[in-house]
C-alpha cells in the first residue's frame, strides 16, 4: 500500500467481527506516513470454540493482508493465542508466514509484548485488562513462560460486546491506578485489550507512577513498525514510543 502509508502500513489482522475505539485509537497513533490496514476474523463473543474457530480465519486474512501489500502484518488476540499456551504464538507466526510466501514480515501482538517488555527490561509487571477470568489467567502463564512475573493484577470480566460499550473514559486510567496500588515492586504497567479507550492515560499514568506503561496497541503498533526496522518516535504516550528502543527478544524462563 502507498498514499497514507508512504512510510508504511501496518496489517491488523484481528479477533472481533464489529471493531470500534481500537479503530479511533490506532488512527490517532499513527505517525505520518504510516497507516493501518485491517481484516478481522470473525469473532463473535470470547469462548473457546469462537477462539478456536477465528484462529481457523487467520490464513485467509493474512492473504488477504499479503495481497493489499502491507508492510508487517500483526496477528492480534491474546485470549485466542494464549489459550493455546506459551509458546503457542511461534508456531502460529511460522504457518501464517508459510501460508503467504513468507512475502511480508509477520509477528503477533503478544510478541510485541513480549519484545516491549523485554526492551524495557520490566521483568516484574502489574496487569489490568477488561478480560474474564480465565483469559487474564492465560496470559498471565503466558507471560511466566517468557520470564515475566505479573506481582498484582485486574480482570473487569466483560463480555467482547462489553468492551466496546460498558467503558467510560476514565475506566482505563481507575484500573491501572487501583492495581498499581497493590504493587509497589511492579517494574511496568501492561493495560491489556485495545477495545477500551486508553491512549491518553498512559503518559499520567507513567508521570504519577514512575514506571512504564505498556499498552496492548502501543506495543502492537511499535512492535510492528521495530519488527520491520522502522522507527517513528511519538511524544504524548508513553515511553515506548517516545523512546522507541529497538525490538529485543524475550527470553525463555528457565524451567
Amino acid at each position: 500500500m502507498r498514499a497514507y502509508g508512504e512510510i508504511a502500513t501496518i496489517g491488523f489482522l484481528g479477533p472481533p467481527r464489529t471493531n470500534g475505539t481500537v479503530l479511533h485509537e490506532a488512527f490517532r497513533l499513527a505517525p505520518p506516513g504510516v497507516t493501518w490496514c485491517w481484516s478481522t476474523m470473525g469473532l463473535p463473543e470470547f469462548g473457546q470454540f469462537e477462539f478456536d474457530q477465528a484462529l481457523a480465519a487467520a490464513e485467509v486474512c493474512a492473504k488477504e493482508l499479503a495481497s493489499r501489500q502491507v508492510s508487517v502484518i500483526v496477528m492480534t488476540g491474546i485470549p485466542l493465542i494464549t489459550s493455546k499456551g506459551a509458546p503457542y504464538h511461534e508456531q502460529l507466526e511460522r504457518e501464517l508466514a508459510n501460508a503467504i510466501g513468507r512475502r511480508i514480515p509477520i509477528t503477533t501482538d503478544i510478541h510485541c509484548v513480549l519484545a516491549a517488555f523485554a526492551a524495557l527490561n520490566l521483568r516484574q509487571i502489574a496487569v489490568s485488562s477488561i478480560y474474564q477470568r480465565y483469559i487474564q489467567d492465560n496470559m498471565i502463564r503466558y507471560f511466566q513462560h517468557y520470564g515475566v512475573r505479573t506481582v498484582a493484577d485486574e480482570a473487569l470480566s466483560y463480555a467482547l460486546a462489553d468492551c466496546i460499550t460498558r467503558p467510560t473514559m476514565t475506566t482505563a486510567y481507575e484500573t491501572a491506578q487501583g492495581v498499581l496500588q497493590r504493587a509497589p515492586s511492579a517494574q511496568g504497567l501492561f493495560i491489556a485489550c485495545p477495545q477500551w479507550p486508553v491512549i491518553d492515560h498512559i503518559e499520567r499514568l507513567e508521570r504519577e507512577n514512575g514506571i512504564p506503561v505498556i499498552t496492548h496497541l502501543t506495543a502492537i503498533m511499535w512492535g510492528g513498525l521495530a519488527h520491520i526496522g522502522v522507527k517513528a518516535p511519538l511524544s504524548g504516550f508513553g515511553r515506548l514510543l517516545s523512546q522507541w528502543p529497538d525490538w529485543a527478544e524475550a527470553p525463555t524462563a528457565a524451567a
